[in-house]
């Protein structure tokens, strides 16, 4: 009977939180046990890593959502109907003890014929009054217990999902920390080698050296920490450091985005990394839908030390300051997350399950992302719900579209990465969906192709500025919607 029934009383599909956790942290437990010369610090990682995986074991082992009522459910509904529509008739004997499964089988052809038709049809009522003496409190019983019954069902599957957003919360995490510990090599002959080289120099310039590390970053290359101290009331640019560190290492180092801008008497700790092939220049341009005075699209832009690039678009649903805020919160958040270090399909996942947690209000947020590595020219691109973005390679202009849903829509969504390699000239251009709608209808795609060859301009902000023009033109300056366009122009140093 349940096994039916559970094909026709869909309450929401549900997607499982299918991570192998278990897989992942025995190994982490492993390589932390082999590894006799590892360092304390990659030590300390995979012991994070390992408990956090344990956590996220917990939350796998929960119970899960209920797609449909079961048969211990259909039950009580069946008992409510015999306590109080049944109570006191003078055939409840016969209905429910000479007769039990006929009984049973008439209410639930009741309760199928409402979740396939939406109602009890005048056949079914007819049948109804045949077989009971009672048929419209029988009926009206059975569907207020049922109407009940299905709406605990929503929300104890809606307790379910906030307890699998943060299970994944918690996975991810773990994974960032397996992944930095793994990532985590030191170079202690190479450090050796800039110490004695650098000493000298460093002594004649009247700076001491107090400590060093070189590490092995991303790309295997090296990233080196300095801890130093001026004498004499000295003081020393770190970009001078960084030129006497680019001959030890035998590549062009620069200091890092934060590090201390100079040497001096006080012992400062400075970082150092490996300067970058390619730097982008980035450009903006945005009209705020008429009659409204905030708009609902939020942007920014992130250099990583990593040598990466961050281009973020986040399209608020709606407009004014409500879809605001919710953009906003994302691009906040999504910065937070690709600043600790997150991958950009990890920080999307992140996002989406703070936005599933709190999200009350059914509001809603696209993400579009786009990654450009500055060593390699190598772009990644992630999209949950976000217009089209147009990659610029000489004279060829492609489309890149994704189906993905939205931020806070679903606990699991397939959102896809894309991968493209750029060079020396190459442009991005992003948009919201506010720039597409301004547009005809008919092939949206092709003439904002066109718009962008015809706006095109070596300056990333002129090239926005142009682009935001004809688009607005198109509208006859009358914006419908929040339109937001970034372009950002890659160029080989």
């Amino acid at each position: 009977m349940g096994e039916l029934l559970a094909a026709v009383m869909r309450t929401g599909a549900w997607l499982p939180f299918r991570q192998n956790l278990g897989g992942r942290g025995e190994a982490v437990q492993s390589g932390a046990q082999g590894s006799l010369c590892s360092l304390p610090e990659r030590e300390q990682l995979e012991r994070y890593a390992e408990a956090f995986y344990g956590l996220a074991r917990l939350f796998h082992k929960m119970p899960c959502q209920k797609e449909c009522l079961g048969d211990a459910q259909l039950e009580e509904l069946f008992a409510e109907v015999k306590a109080y529509a049944c109570a006191g008739c003078g055939r409840e004997k016969l209905c429910w003890e000479k007769d039990y499964f006929g009984s049973c089988r008439l209410l639930y052809e009741l309760l199928l014929e409402v979740e396939c038709e939406g109602s009890v049809s005048a056949g079914m009522t007819e049948y109804l009054a045949k077989q009971c003496a009672r048929p419209e409190n029988v009926k009206q019983t059975l569907l207020g217990a049922y109407g009940q019954a299905r709406l605990n069902l929503m929300w104890n599957n809606r307790m379910m999902e906030q307890r699998m957003a943060a299970g994944e919360q918690i996975f991810q995490t773990a994974e960032l920390l397996r992944r930095s510990a793994m990532g985590f090599k030191d170079m202690p002959e190479r450090e050796q080698k800039i110490r004695q080289k650098m000493r000298k120099e460093l002594r004649f310039l009247g700076i001491e050296i107090g400590a060093v590390r070189v590490f092995q970053g991303e790309g295997e290359r090296p990233e080196i920490y300095l801890l130093l101290h001026c004498v004499n009331q000295a003081c020393v640019s770190a970009k001078s450091i960084a030129g006497m560190l680019s001959e030890c290492c035998g590549q062009k180092m620069r200091p890092a985005w934060n590090c201390q801008a100079a040497v001096t008497a006080e012992p400062a700790n400075f970082h150092f990394v490996p300067d970058t092939q390619f730097q982008i220049f980035c450009g903006t341009a945005s009209i705020t839908r008429a009659g409204e005075m905030v708009s609902g699209d939020n942007f920014a832009f992130l250099q990583k030390d990593t040598g990466k690039v961050v281009m973020s678009l986040a399209d608020g649903m709606g407009s004014g300051v409500g879809a605001c805020r919710e953009s906003e919160k994302v691009i906040e958040l999504l910065e937070q997350f690709l600043d600790a270090g997150f991958p950009q399909e990890t920080a999307v996942r992140m996002i989406n399950s703070c936005m599933l947690l709190q999200n009350y209000d059914q509001m809603f947020s696209t993400i579009d992302l786009c990654m450009v590595d500055l060593y390699n020219a190598k772009c990644d691109i992630v999209k949950s719900g976000a217009a089209p973005t147009f990659l610029c390679r000489g004279n060829e202009i492609e489309v890149i579209s994704s189906n993905a849903f939205p931020t806070g829509v679903m606990q699991q969504s397939d959102y896809e990465s894309l991968h493209r390699q750029l060079g020396s000239g190459s442009s991005i251009i992003m948009v919201t969906d506010g720039v597409l709608d301004a547009l005809p209808e008919d092939g949206r795609e092709q003439m904002m192709v066109e718009l962008i060859g015809k706006s095109a301009s070596r300056n990333a902000k002129e090239h926005a500025r142009r682009l935001m023009e004809k688009v607005y033109l198109m509208q006859k300056l009358q914006a419908r919607d929040d339109m937001t366009i970034l372009v950002g122009k890659l160029w080989a140093k």
